[in-house]
């Protein structure tokens, strides 16, 4: 099964060019690039492989996992502070 899903993460801005990338191909091949305006990474695994699918799993996990507390620490020591 097939997945294209492709999103600027800060559509509206004039100053970012940040997107992400997400696909799995005709041949189960997941690839999930994020895009900056410099540089990018991909992670990569084959969905055919039971072992890839469980990583593919738990690097989603953990990358989302990063993001949030990320995301909270921004949120409380910055965001917050700032807009008091």
């Amino acid at each position: 099964m097939s997945y294209n899903k492709k999103e600027f993460l800060l559509p509206d801005s004039h100053r970012s060019m940040a997107c992400y990338h997400a696909k799995i191909e005709e041949d189960n091949a997941m690839k999930l690039t994020i895009h900056d305006c410099n540089k990018s990474i991909r992670l990569h695994n084959d969905l055919s492989n039971p072992e890839e699918v469980k990583e593919a799993l738990d690097k989603l996990g953990s990358l989302a996992k990063g993001i949030a507390q990320l995301r909270d620490h921004i949120l409380i020591n910055y965001y917050k502070k700032n807009n008091q």
